[in-house]
């Protein structure tokens, strides 16, 4: 999701070179292709290593209403 945002803005900063700084249009095509490249794969976690443990929610305390008894 953070690579998705981050596209966004590189596009619109791409775009607005081009208008306000007279980019060059051969310069604005190399960085559209860089940006519009498929991101790299990452690498795959080596067999010898720990598996990660994610850590778990903390469970949540329920307050209990104390309620005087009426006879």
């Amino acid at each position: 999701m953070f690579e998705v945002k981050s596209m966004e803005v590189s596009r619109l900063r791409l775009k607005l070179d081009m208008v306000y700084r007279d980019l060059p249009i051969e310069e604005a095509e190399k960085r559209f292709a860089d940006l519009s490249a498929p991101p790299e794969p990452a690498a795959a976690p080596a067999e010898d290593a720990a598996p990660v443990v994610l850590p778990t929610k903390p469970k949540r305390k329920v307050v209990k209403a104390l309620i005087p008894k009426t006879t």
